[in-house]
């Protein structure tokens, strides 16, 4: 949390036994013992004048009312050698929302004064929790010079705190061994590693493109207590000291015999209050583009500021939907990728540096508090191909662990897959007009002649539709959120798909002592949001099972859609009938996805993942780069916007941002779509280039409307229809082989399909001379290859 404090007092460590009386509480600072506690306790918060600090019998009450972040500080700067170990104690009480949380640590500085982290070496805790007492011990970082603690929090809450203080406790450095080089080298084909004892930072040189990747930062947090390479120097084991928890760690590292790849495998036990970032990552400079497979992917130049790039968990659909990422040169191509070959519990960490450059590298979280299990990530190097090349190493791995599952096989087991190959996505919403099948009807006289209905009907209306040739017919259902049934006379509706038999028996704790995790939050009658609570994974199955088969007798669907099974995490469980690791919730999810495929049925599910590729045969959502989406998209859904937020022009539909990284992994395999609050007709200003994406990455539209919206624009929505729909059906069973980008300004590109369609749009203000003479002109494309 990058907390901008400036504090007055920087005076030293007391004397032994000097004492000072803050409330009725006395706190001894003492040079023998070197303990520090709170000189002159205040408050500062990022919304101004929305913290207040009050004295009480024992100790202090925070008050903040704000939505950003706050700090209690008054401590000294202390004088701090790397090395040096220090122990922080804090007892709090927390009362406020769900969201907001108070956590210790320490401002770490370096000689200069400059900030090296903002919040080190702390505890967190999370509203709302009774007396708790926040213990935690760190190793003073390398480039250390200074240490401050703080309590900080984000978000609306009381805290109380207690006993707040921080000892220096010794040092690590008698722990090291002391034969230990500076350096440690190993080397195999073009990759040459080094390894620096005094952060465990691994540097990278690669001989065939002459490219050094030094470590991206000096403070890792590790030590190197021991190292012991291979007789070869292909591989190395080194005893690892993390320095925010004092415990010990593994860390294996084997270059790879036969091609430009190194293996990390990182081991230990005990409990983890934080989560591990290991290797440090890789220096950029400017030139180089993050590659993030959020959602259908981003390309991030690194010197530029950026919104919506932070840690992105790989365990769910909000986060990189695929378990890589790296960094490519613009100009060459050249760069490396990190694959995540244990993503259940992993994570991109993404963050800027003070010299204005982006740097990404892995991130381990704790399974149930522990380390669990060993962690492992695999770095390719590459001397060109950028996000093309990465996108099918990662391919091929996926043919390797069974997660590519391509629509020749899924069309063996449901022939209906074929229906859904160039289907546009409809969600007819509100009340009134034609009954669904003339509607359908009359889309087909207009040309739009392969629909996916997803607005569900009567049993009438579903037979009625399946009579239409080429349209599939799908209904919404979830297995998530459900509401105390208490609230029910609270709130303006109950949602029919609500489980409510399964309250509350059968929901997730995210906590022990039946700290109940909440979900979709429901407006109250009174203007209060109420939220939803969510359903354990190893219990959604039995009530899944018994809905869907009992509809089937009577309602012939051919499609249905789980809503956010595949978009929310996977969620560990701390309730003692039904424990659940990460790893157990992801195989209780795909259980779920499975049984609508094993009932006859294609099965959607929201924003995608590809641990759900052999399961699930479209996303909707995986076009919609999830923090680029309209404020409230997935509430106001009928509203049409006329202004574009600027955050949506430039990522949403930024052609300068946005890469096909999905396509060029899945596209055989899954149907990927817009969001069903962000769909093509939602904002009128950008719908041509949300057409034109669509061309080009061969994906099938989306549109949602009511009976007015649809009367209005009928014409229009059959015009977009036939800008994207043709490539989606004619590519939908091949590969995505190639993204180009044809201009310096990324305003024009193409994508090359296995099958021999090439589709070359211009997302520019000016026309485009392809090379065979002919003028592609703006906000247009040219599509080759398709067969009669």
């Amino acid at each position: 949390m990058n907390t901008p404090i400036h504090l007055g007092n920087t005076s030293g460590v007391r004397r032994f036994a000097a004492a000072i009386a803050i409330g009725c509480r006395l706190f001894t600072l003492a040079c023998a013992a070197e303990e520090w506690s709170l000189e002159k306790p205040a408050t500062w918060s990022r919304d101004e004048n929305t913290a207040t600090l009050t004295r009480e019998e024992t100790g202090w009450t925070i008050r903040h009312t704000g939505e950003h972040d706050w700090s209690l500080h008054g401590f000294p700067r202390i004088a701090a050698a790397p090395g040096e170990i220090f122990e922080i104690e804090c007892k709090v009480l927390t009362e406020g929302t769900d969201d907001a949380r108070a956590e210790t640590g320490v401002v770490v500085r370096n000689a200069k004064g400059d900030t090296l982290d903002w919040s080190y070496g702390g505890r967190e805790i999370r509203a709302p929790k009774p007396w708790t007492t926040l213990a935690s011990r760190f190793i003073v970082p390398q480039g250390a010079a200074t240490i401050e603690p703080r309590l900080i929090g984000h978000g609306p809450a009381t805290v109380r705190v207690d006993g707040f203080h921080i000892r220096r406790e010794g040092s690590v450095r008698d722990r090291a061994n002391p034969n230990l080089p500076p350096k440690i080298a190993l080397e195999s084909g073009p990759l040459r590693l080094t390894i620096d004892s005094a952060n465990a930072g691994i540097a990278v040189a690669d001989k065939r493109t002459h490219r050094e990747w030094p470590p991206g930062v000096t403070v890792t947090g590790w030590t190197v207590l021991d190292a012991t390479p291979s007789p070869d120097r292909k591989s190395a084991v080194l005893k690892l000291l993390n320095a925010e928890s004092v415990r010990e760690y593994q860390a294996r590292i084997e270059l790879s015999a036969t091609a430009p790849e190194f293996g990390v495998t990182l081991s230990g036990g005990g409990p983890m209050a934080k989560p591990l970032d290991y290797p440090p990552p890789f220096a950029t400079r400017p030139g180089d583009r993050l590659i993030v497979p959020a959602n259908e992917g981003m390309g991030y130049p690194s010197d530029e500021p950026h919104e919506g790039l932070y840690r992105l968990i790989s365990y769910g659909g909000h986060g990189i939907c695929m378990g890589f990422f790296g960094v490519a040169e613009d100009a060459t191509g050249a760069g490396w990728m990190a694959m995540l070959e244990t993503p259940d519990d992993a994570a991109m960490n993404a963050f800027r540096t003070a010299g204005g450059q982006w740097l990404i590298g892995p991130s381990w979280d704790a399974q149930r508090g522990e380390m669990g299990y060993p962690r492992q990530v695999r770095y390719v190097f590459q001397e060109s191909g950028g996000h093309v090349a990465m996108c099918k190493r990662h391919r091929a791995r996926a043919k390797e662990t069974g997660l590519w599952v391509p629509f020749t096989e899924k069309a063996k087991r449901n022939p209906n897959i074929d229906l859904l190959v160039g289907a546009a996505n409809i969600w007819r919403m509100g009340s009134g007009g034609p009954p669904p099948a003339d509607l359908g009807r009359e889309m087909r006289g207009l040309g739009m002649d392969r629909l996916l209905w997803s607005a569900g009907g009567s049993a009438g209306d579903i037979k009625a539709l399946r009579e239409i040739p080429g349209v599939l017919v799908g209904r919404y259902d979830i297995y998530q959120d459900i509401m105390d049934p208490a609230n029910h006379p609270k709130i303006g509706y109950v949602h029919g798909d609500w489980v409510t038999a399964a309250f509350p028996q059968d929901i997730n704790w995210r906590g022990p002592g039946g700290d109940w995790r909440r979900g979709w939050e429901v407006r109250a009658k009174d203007g209060t949001m109420i939220p939803c609570a969510v359903i354990c994974d190893s219990k959604a199955l039995p009530y899944a099972r018994d809905r869907i088969s009992a509809e089937l007798l009577t309602k012939p669907y051919t499609a249905r859609f789980l809503d956010t099974t595949v978009a929310a995490p996977w969620f560990e469980c701390y309730h003692p009938d039904h424990p659940m690791t990460r790893g157990q919730s992801r195989e209780w999810k795909m259980k779920l996805l499975k049984l609508v495929g094993d009932s006859g049925l294609v099965c959607g599910s929201e924003t995608g993942h590809e641990a759900s590729v052999p399961f699930c045969d479209y996303f909707e959502g995986m076009l919609s780069v999830g923090p680029y989406r309209i404020p409230d998209a997935g509430r106001d859904m009928l509203r049409i916007w006329d202004d574009v937020p600027d955050r949506v022009a430039k990522y949403q539909v930024g052609e300068r941002y946005r890469l096909p990284l999905w396509e060029l992994v899945y596209h055989d395999c899954v149907v990927a779509q817009w969001y069903w609050g962000d769909y093509n007709n939602k904002l009128p200003a950008i719908w041509r280039k949300r057409d034109l994406f669509n061309a080009l990455y061969g994906t099938p539209p989306m549109y949602l409307f009511d009976p007015a919206q649809w009367s209005a624009k009928k014409d229009t929505f059959a015009a977009s229809y036939r800008v994207a729909q043709p490539v989606a059906r004619a590519t939908g069973y091949a590969e995505m082989t190639d993204h180009r980008i044809l201009t310096k300004d990324r305003s024009v590109q193409q994508t090359v399909f296995a099958n021999g369609v090439i589709v070359t749009v211009n997302f520019g203000a000016a026309p485009f001379s392809m090379p065979d003479g002919a003028t592609l002109p703006p906000l247009d494309l040219r599509v080759t290859g398709i067969k009669p």
